[in-house]
């Protein structure tokens, strides 16, 4: 069989993919807009008084989606757990390469949209019953101070009210998404029983020893100061002379290539280890 890209061949299997899966992805799409939906009757049972903010719509949307995001990950390759599931799926009739597109399809793309969507789906009317609720307590107070000020659906893709110069925080939440996603569908390849629990075990490991690196070791190495904007630049200062404290940058371009490195380089890292792991794998 050509183990190159073939989409005739690619699409059968996304069809393929879709008929043996169809209902389980329904019923989990269903339990989804289930959870959000009691999840914001919760907020309004607890706080009638105030419609549903900004904070708290963000952190749903991302709570959900960093959860629910990671555990399909790790479901995408679950065949391979079972002899013999996993004979049957790597004797397919597909490369790992469209087998590997077809996962990243369902789970990047697919879920991603479908996710935002019912997320938008609920929310929307949600925040409508939300508001009349709060203005209906409001209303009633005797000593009303103030205008009622409704909640708005909010882009949680940018951040609202950024003054110039900040960055946006809400694109490097997704950005981080992303790559802790591919870093779970990594590990439903590479672990074969409880990958999940493994890859979350990993992550920590790994964030631990970045965290100890460069807050420890790094740090010891360097004269008495701090870090001062990132890791690219360095403020010291000797005999505790706080006042006329020196700073060593390295160039911009550095610091901005290493951004750029950071916020999109990891996710292809994994799929790219992903598909070189599968072509390895063996039952």
């Amino acid at each position: 069989m050509n183990q190159s890209f073939d989409f005739g061949r690619w699409w059968l299997l996304v069809k393929k993919h879709w008929y043996e899966n169809q209902r389980k992805y329904t019923l989990s799409l269903v339990a989804i807009a289930g959870l959000l939906l009691a999840w914001f009757t919760f907020i309004m049972v607890l706080n009638p008084y105030e419609p549903i903010d900004p904070g708290m719509q963000f952190g749903t949307y991302y709570f959900g989606l960093f959860i629910v995001g990671c555990l399909f990950a790790s479901l995408l390759f679950a065949d391979l757990s079972s002899t013999s599931k996993g004979i049957n799926y790597l004797s397919m009739p597909a490369s790992h390469l469209e087998k590997l597109l077809c996962a990243l399809l369902y789970s990047v793309v697919v879920f991603f949209v479908v996710y935002s969507a019912i997320f938008y789906l609920v929310e929307l009317p949600m925040i409508k019953i939300s508001n009349a609720i709060a203005h209906t307590h409001w209303s009633k107070l005797m000593y009303k101070s103030g205008n009622f000020h409704e909640a708005e659906v909010i882009n949680v893709f940018v951040m609202p009210n950024r003054p110039a110069g900040v960055p946006n925080i809400f694109f490097y939440f997704l950005m981080t998404y992303f790559a802790i996603q591919a870093a779970f569908i990594l590990g439903s390849v590479y672990f074969r029983k409880f990958n999940f629990i493994k890859t979350v075990i990993s992550l920590i490991l790994a964030c631990a020893f970045l965290a100890f690196l460069v807050g420890q070791l790094f740090h010891s190495l360097m004269p008495s100061g701090n870090y001062y904007h990132g890791i690219t630049s360095y403020s010291f200062f000797t005999n505790d002379d706080y006042e006329n404290g020196k700073i060593v940058q390295l160039p911009e371009w550095i610091d901005g290539v290493l951004k750029l490195f950071i916020m999109y380089t990891f996710a292809p890292i994994f799929w790219v280890t992903t598909y070189f792991r599968l072509k390895e794998k063996e039952i």
